[in-house]
């Protein structure tokens, strides 16, 4: 069965000016995500939000759909 999961990830600074992931977070509702992830905002380097479908058992996921991007973020993003 598909759900979709809101993840938010920030990051802070690591070696040589490198951005380091923290831990993800997941949300049961869209804007639960949106709003940690401006909160988080004042105290990350950057952080992003997303919403993704998920059929967990069958291991199937859709492409992300990008909600929030705050500060810097890695260049793939």
């Amino acid at each position: 069965m598909a759900e979709t999961i809101y993840v938010v990830q920030g990051f802070t600074a690591g070696k040589r000016g490198a951005l380091q992931p923290m831990q993800a977070l997941s949300f049961p509702t869209e804007s639960q995500a949106r709003n940690r992830a401006e909160r988080m905002a004042a105290t990350c380097l950057g952080v992003m939000a997303f919403a993704q479908t998920a059929d967990v058992e069958a291991g199937e996921y859709s492409d992300p759909v990008m909600l929030v991007q705050i500060g810097r973020l890695p260049e793939q993003f």
